[in-house]
């Protein structure tokens, strides 16, 4: 999975995503040559809710088809 900014430059390029214990540990590459493990807590998750409007919590589903597709349609 490919992280962008606004101008389609890659941020993170996320290799793995684990659980380690109780935290979720995502592996990857950041600008495209700094290696980065990042540790996602429990209390993170939780948190993150505030991050989420309703619009975004309703299409969700609707990016996930759309992901799909597109990723069908590539060679």
């Amino acid at each position: 999975m490919k992280m962008f900014d606004m101008h389609g430059a890659v941020l993170m390029d996320v290799a793995s995503l684990e659980r380690k214990g109780d935290d979720l540990v995502m592996k990857g590459k950041m600008m495209g040559a700094m290696p980065a493990t990042i540790y996602i807590k429990p209390e993170e998750i939780w948190g993150a809710k505030s991050l989420l409007s309703w619009s975004v919590i309703w299409y969700l589903p609707i990016i996930v088809v759309k992901g799909w597709l597109r990723s069908r349609k590539q060679p």
